[in-house]
């Protein structure tokens, strides 16, 4: 069987749902508040003197809309301040010539302020050099994050591009974000590098008003950043010593870079068992990543594969996907076999290496699947039952897969910046869907070039939303949002056990959920307000029995719809056929995807 997962755009969370299901829960834990920060890094060479379209000099522009962001940093959140550029022109070290003016930090707002207030512009355009030595404030722990404002290009070594892959290499933790302020092409190419290979954001100003809102964004995000969290593996070349991977524990691993094959062994913990493997990242920088999956005993016998596409125009595509050791029953030997060799083949490698979580879930075989019911689509044309109102009060979402607050149905209000996703998680149960509604505020001016995007992300971080499934007025998952109350909508399948889950895309396994709300609009627009109506769906007819001993003969493929006695090759036959529809269904998704980005502006930065 062999499965497509098309993620455009998406940022996703997840954490391990309750239930039968093996809990995953995350093995490293977040940094304490003495750890990680923001470091930011300003140029003050000689053009920083030179006005803006606005008739103020950039240097002027620059710490107006510092000291405004500044202010509204709260004050527990680590920051320093450094400059490059400062000395005179024409001297000995001005390439070296960078200062730390506030060392990294909480409750020092005041001191950074006014070393902003006294900047001048004086000297060369040491980027690489600055780069260099506001990693080295930031430390090598927790989360970090530099924001570099430059006007211009570098005109000293070392290449600030260069600087930054080298930087973020081999450390996740690490992002640089960049704002050119009033630069010409060439600088823009360079400063846009910068971003890409630091794994952050790149924003175009030109007058003061835009930088304040560019500093506002990427400060905000800084203590915010999409974490990937778990115990660190390297996955090898082949599966000659490939690392043991077990149930209940979440692993991190990178994508890309020296190896573009990795193998992993997956241990079952009991035979006859059912395996779900999730696979989840983000791509942090323009480019696209192709991943070729597939999961298989030791002997060859092949359990499942998918491929794993994330389109990164916009820096903020989250890749995701499910390979499930399930193939009908549980004497075949995908659910005997003690190890699985979980293989990820690089098809179409990313700029730079991009970090992955891998999560596995375990369950028995269901004792009872000759009573459970056989799962199904979701619903088309369905409709929402909760008011899309915002009553349910203000939240605020997570911003990556390991830090969604727990909500109950109902419906919220949430602040969100251009180009940003919040996560948020929900309890759904066997026979339950998830249904989801993001809309303007209906009392407020739609902003500029808006688009919406949601998606469901089941317990192991497969998307298990329904593409083809719309509300009664065809709402559909993503779309853009031109006007006030526009909305988006997505809807999942009810959740149920099925002995054959590669064949199309539905949820499988009860626990919690993830929602991943996405919004974009034109670059320098302001917060503005969705309604976020979350609603769960469905009463239980029949949940798996995992407590039993495993089915055998005729109960064993009783899920798939088979009656006893007879054959299930002709469900094979028919596996075959609706997984070449599935294909041709991504496949025209995709057509109309690109098709339509063509005529907006979301998420451009």
């Amino acid at each position: 069987m062999r499965r497509i997962v098309l993620t455009l755009a998406l940022s996703g969370a997840l954490a391990l749902g309750a239930g039968a299901l093996t809990p995953v829960p995350a093995t490293a834990t977040s940094p304490s508040a003495g750890d990680g920060g923001l470091m930011i890094v300003v140029d003050s060479s000689g053009s920083m003197a030179e006005a803006t379209t606005d008739g103020t000099s950039r240097m002027d522009a620059a710490q107006s809309a510092l000291g405004v962001v500044i202010g509204e940093l709260p004050e527990a959140n680590r920051v320093g301040l450094r400059v490059f550029g400062a000395s005179a022109l024409g001297s000995a070290d001005s390439c070296t010539d960078s200062q730390q003016l506030v060392p990294i930090g909480a409750d020092n707002r005041d001191a950074l302020r006014a070393s902003v207030a006294a900047l001048s512009p004086a000297g060369e355009t040491p980027i690489g050099h600055a780069l260099q030595q506001a990693d080295a404030d930031l430390g090598d722990t927790g989360q970090r994050a530099i924001l570099l404002v430059s006007d211009g290009i570098a005109n000293c070594d070392p290449d600030p591009c260069v600087v930054a892959a080298e930087l973020t290499a081999n450390d996740i933790a690490l992002r640089i974000d960049v704002i050119g302020f009033d630069v010409d092409d060439a600088a823009r190419e360079q400063l846009q590098c910068v971003a890409d290979r630091g794994r952050g954001d790149y924003l175009d100003v030109s007058e003061a008003s835009s930088l304040q809102h560019a500093l506002e964004r990427l400060s905000t995000r800084a203590f915010r950043p999409f974490d990937v969290v778990g115990e660190p593996i390297d996955g090898t070349g082949s599966a000659d010593g490939a690392p043991a991977l077990v149930p209940g524990t979440q692993y991190v691993d990178e994508l890309g870079g020296d190896s573009l094959s990795l193998h992993y062994l997956i241990q079952r913990a009991e035979p006859g068992s059912v395996l779900h493997v999730g696979l989840a990242g983000r791509l942090p920088h323009e480019g696209s990543l192709e991943v070729d999956a597939t999961l298989a005993t030791l002997a060859g016998e092949p359990c499942d594969t998918t491929d794993i596409i994330a389109l990164g125009d916009d820096r903020f595509s989250v890749f995701s996907g499910r390979l499930s050791a399930v193939e009908g029953s549980p004497e075949h030997p995908c659910a005997t076999a003690e190890q699985l060799l979980l293989r990820l083949e690089v098809v179409m490698p990313p700029d730079a290496p991009v970090p992955f979580e891998v999560r596995i879930a375990e369950h028995a075989w269901p004792s009872n699947a000759a009573q459970l019911p056989p799962p199904i689509d979701a619903e088309r044309g369905w409709e929402l039952a909760l008011p899309a109102d915002g009553a349910a009060g203000a939240v605020v979402g997570g911003s990556s897969l390991n830090d969604a607050p727990l909500v109950e149905p109902g419906s919220y209000t949430t602040e969100m910046l251009p180009s940003e996703f919040q996560f948020f998680r929900v309890q759904a149960d066997w026979d339950q869907s998830v249904r989801v509604h993001a809309s303007l505020d209906p009392s407020l001016p739609a902003p500029a070039n808006a688009w919406g995007i949601l998606q469901v992300l089941d317990p192991v971080g497969a998307d298990v939303a329904a593409l083809l499934a719309t509300t009664a007025d065809g709402t559909r998952w993503s779309q853009a949002m031109p006007e006030a109350g526009a909305a988006v909508a997505a809807t999942t399948a009810p959740v149920r056990f099925d002995a054959n889950p590669g064949l199309v895309r539905r949820a499988v396994m009860s626990g919690e959920h993830i929602v991943a709300v996405g919004f974009g609009a034109d670059a320098g627009t302001t917060p503005s307000r969705l309604l976020v109506t979350i609603e769960v769906v469905g009463d239980t007819q029949a949940a798996p029995d995992f407590s039993g001993a495993p089915p055998s003969g005729d109960d064993a493929v009783a899920a798939e719809g088979v009656e006893p006695g007879q054959t299930a090759v002709p469900w094979a036959l028919i596996g075959v056929l609706i997984a070449i529809g599935a294909v041709l269904i991504a496949i025209i998704a995709l057509v109309v995807w690109l098709w339509q980005r063509r005529s907006r502006r979301a998420f451009d930065v």
